[in-house]
This record gives structure tokens, sequence and C-alpha cells, in this order.
């Protein structure tokens, strides 16, 4: 073995700033091999690259394997180009020079901070050495700060500032801050959403996915080249995890929010969770893959919900659906050897609640007979519209879209009334400043909703064709369950809102289209006439 058998290290991040060109592995290579021609004793043992790895801990491959070498005694000198390349996390540099490297013999030197500790033992325990340490250590908390305001900066301007886009999308190559729909993608993120609507679990899907041979996210970036990564063994499998972030990420609806997690500090790079309130919002920064309303009525199936999945991993028919009538709160099911009852989640857990019990195989009786009710209604009415289009020769579309154009220009006068008034309250000391600003901005918001469906309701009446159903088309839903047997997760997902259970253990149950119900309702009772 030589006398000294030498490990060149070298080091490079996006720490270094404006330093990176000076710094590259490729000129501290150069300087330290003409270092080493001078030095004849110095035999290179290894070069340790950490190309990309911060100074601010020493989590890094190389450094790993410099350390496991040192440890078997297969070299005893390290050569830096500067005390920088070895980290810049002050309190770890000087244990390492301290304590670390002496215990082990270890010959170290820093070519251009003139540190030896063989030739110059003196040299590491210099005062300036520490000195430089601490500088190096705040020089990577600047460049750490800086480089955290600029992106927070891009993040508040709309702009993506990630390594990849969701799965589903893909970087705009006129815009890397912008997403498109990727087509291979975009479809199964939104067959996730829908088998969720359907009735599936995530293993199911989950299974499905992989009976189809789609790749998962992870690997698929890999093999498109999009994201690197390391291949393992469970990457290749869809699993319910990787199910579950594609279900709870709101880009899908066309948001972009970025600062959701954080990093402790520049030396410690685990990151946490952010305050919600600290997240960085965009609305409608890309096509969204599902709509907002699909999206929460899949966070209210899965997310929102104290019913789990049974040992099957299906859903309760009921999941999602099932509240308390007093407190709002879900029902959670409990089982005995025979029966299986819901309890008010707020009553067993901090007994804040009645238990609004019920047993579950009565309320499916009772609920079955309910909607089965509804949809005799729903037949009914649908019969009596028909047969008021036909004796009136009347358009079933032309007359709801109209009555909704009138509430619509309702809500537009009232609106800009309460609008012109505020000068005046204000005027007359009515209001305050604030109050009248907080009027403004709310009477404001709401014209611009109110205008924009005014827009839309117009649109459709110039579009409409004289056999046009298109606002009967929930009547379809309802009827094509006419006379069911029993129920299942796809029918009360379609049809019912909620189901709430009274503290007698009545029930109340919210069906789904109730504007539109009451739209036909209305004029069946306008049109009493045409069917007498």
């Amino acid at each position: 073995m030589s006398k000294w058998n030498t490990a060149v290290y070298l080091r490079l991040s996006s720490d270094d700033g404006e330093k990176e060109e000076s710094n590259s592995i490729t000129n501290q290579k150069e300087l330290i091999n003409l270092y080493l021609q001078k030095e004849k004793d110095l035999k290179v043992k290894d070069y340790y690259i950490d190309d990309g790895f911060t100074g601010t801990d020493f989590e890094r491959p190389d450094f790993k394997r410099l350390l496991v070498d040192i440890k078997n005694g297969q070299i005893n000198t390290i050569i830096v180009k500067d005390l920088s390349r070895l980290g810049r996390n002050y309190i770890e540099v000087g244990n390492y020079l301290e304590e670390i490297f002496p215990l082990y013999n270890i010959r170290f030197i820093a070519i251009n901070d003139n540190i030896d500790s063989y030739k110059d033992p003196k040299s590491v325990n210099n005062i300036i050495v520490p000195f430089k340490n601490l500088m190096n250590d705040e020089y990577a908390r600047d460049i750490s700060n800086k480089v955290k305001s600029v992106l927070n900066t891009k993040r508040a301007k709309g702009e993506f500032v990630g390594l990849s886009a969701p799965y589903g999308y893909l970087k705009d190559p006129n815009d890397k801050h912008k997403f498109i729909v990727d087509k291979k993608t975009g479809k199964v993120v939104k067959k996730i959403f829908r088998m969720i609507l359907n009735g599936k679990s995530k293993k199911e899907i989950a299974n499905e996915l992989n009976q189809c041979g789609i790749l998962p996210p992870a690997l698929y970036k890999m093999n498109e080249s999009i994201a690197k990564s390391k291949k393992t063994e469970t990457m290749g499998l869809w699993n319910t995890k990787m199910i579950d972030r594609i279900l709870h990420n709101r880009a899908y609806t066309g948001d972009l929010i970025q600062g959701k997690r954080k990093r402790i500090s520049h030396k410690v790079h685990k990151l946490v969770i952010n305050d919600k309130e600290d997240w960085i919002i965009c609305p409608a920064h890309h096509i969204p893959l599902i709509s907002k309303e699909e999206f929460e009525q899949v966070q209210n199936i899965i997310y929102s919900r104290d019913i789990r999945i049974n040992k099957n991993e299906e859903y309760d028919i009921f999941s999602g659906h099932l509240k308390c009538n007093e407190c709002g709160r879900t029902l959670t099911i409990r089982k005995s050897k025979k029966y299986s009852y819901y309890y008010c989640t707020s009553y067993l857990k901090m007994k804040e609640c009645s238990k609004h019990t019920t047993n579950k195989n009565e309320l499916e009786k009772t609920v079955l007979k309910i909607v089965n009710n509804q949809i005799d209604l729903i037949i009914e009415m649908d019969k009596k519209i028909e047969q008021i289009t036909k004796e009136n020769k009347v358009n079933y579309d032309y007359e709801i879209l109209n009555r909704r154009l009138n509430e619509v220009d309702n809500e537009i006068n009232k609106n800009e009334t309460l609008k012109k008034s505020l000068m005046n309250d204000y005027y007359n000391n009515y209001i305050s400043k604030d109050e009248y600003d907080e009027y403004y901005n709310e009477y404001n918001c709401k014209l611009v909703k109110y205008y924009k469906q005014k827009n839309q309701i117009k649109k459709k009446l110039e579009k409409l064709g004289y056999k046009s159903k298109e606002n009967k088309e929930w009547v379809k839903k309802f009827i094509k369950n006419h006379n069911m047997e029993y129920l299942t997760k796809e029918i009360i997902d379609d049809l019912v809102d909620n189901i709430f259970v009274l503290e007698n253990g009545d029930l109340r149950v919210v069906f789904k289209y109730q504007d539109e119900f009451f739209e036909a309702k209305d004029f069946i009772n306008k049109n009493k006439c045409a069917i007498m």
C-alpha cells in the first residue's frame, strides 16, 4: 500500500450559484490534477464525484462510498479543491475535520484554503478554518433563501416550477410553466375517476389497470424519458396509494396548486406539509380532465366518509350519502354477529349528538321504497310533460330555458339595483367605506356569475332544435331503474344526494336534480289546462 492512497472528492450543486462554472466538476478535477503532478507521493485511489448534490448535508452517494473505503482502510488521504466542496454545513464539516478524519488517521488537503493536515497540522486548527466553514454555511443559507424567493414569485404568477407535470399532463413545449393534456394518460385519469363514481374501490381499479397492462405513473414517466428515477420492484404495478394520489389531486380540475410542502431548513431537507392557507393556488391554469363537480363528488364518496370498504374490498352502498339530520356528520357502520347498524359519528367519537341509529337491512328496504316511489312520480310527470308538449305544441327545452333566463334576469336586475343604491347609502352614512367595498364586490361577483349564466342560456336557445330534450336527460336516469328490486351503490350515487337519519329513525331523502324536478313540476302546474 502506497504511503498516501488518495481519494479525490469533487462536488457540485445549485448551492454554488454564480460560482457554478468555476466550481464545475471539470475545473475541480483539473485543479487537483495539477496539484497532484507536483505532489508525487500522492497516489489516486479513486475519484468520488457527487454532481448535483447539496453541500448542506452529507447524504451523498459518493461521499458515503468514500466513508466506506475509509473504514475499510483503502484510503488515508482526501483531497478537495476547497472546504466548500467538502460541505457547507458549519457543524458537520467541523465534525469531520476535528473528529472523524483524525480518528481514522486521514490526511486532509484543501488546496485553495492552504490546508494540509500532514504537512501543516496547525492549518486544520487555524482560526480561519471554522470562520470559512461558517461563511460557506451562510452562503448556502443565502442561496437557499434567494432560490425560495424566486420560486415563490413564479408560483404566485401561476408558473409551474416542478420537475414534471402531474400524471395525465405534459409540460407545454412552448411554455414549460404550463400543462397540456397527455393523450395517452389523460384518458387513464378520467377512467379512474369514472370507476370511483361507478362504485369501484381503489383496489379494484388498481387490479383492472394492472390487468390491462397500463403503466403506473413513475414507470410511464421513466419509459417516456419525462422524469428520471431508479426502477424498483413495485414500480411496475398500480397500487391503492397511487390511485389515492390521483383521486386527491385537485390539479385534474384545472387548478395549479403549489407550495404544499416545504423543507424544514436549508440544512434539513426533509419535507413537511405546509398549512393549507399557505398553499399557492392558480385557478384555471390548464385544461381540466375532471369537472369540479365530479371531483367533489369523488371526495365525498371516498374522503368525507366514515363508512369504509368491507372485507370484499367494496364500498358500502350508502358511503358518502348517509348523514345525521341534526349535526350533519356521516353515519358509521357497526356490526354485531347478526346485524349491522349505523350510528352518528359525533355520538361515537365525541358524544356530542344522539345515536341516530338505524338497522342496515331496514334502511335498505326503506330507501328502496322511497326511491321507487320517486321514480314512479317522475314517470308520471314525464307522461304529463309529453302530453302538454303534444297538446300545446310547445318545446319543453325552450320553455325551461326561457324560464331560467327570466329568473337570471330577475337576479341581474335585483343586484344591479342593490349595487346602484350602495353609493347613496354610503353618502348618507348608512354604511361604512369597508362595508361599501364589501357589498360592492359581493354584488359584482354575483353579476359576473349571472351574466355568464345568461350568455350560456342564450347560446343554448340559439342552438335549440324543435325535438330537443336536453333538459329531460335527468329523467332517463330515474326511468332506467324503474321497478328495481334491490339497491346498488351505483344507483344511490346516480339518484341520491343525501339520506338524513332523524333522531327517531325516520329518513329524509334528498334526491339529485332537485332544480330540474321543481322546474318540471312548475311546468306541469302552469299548463294544467292541457291535461284536464
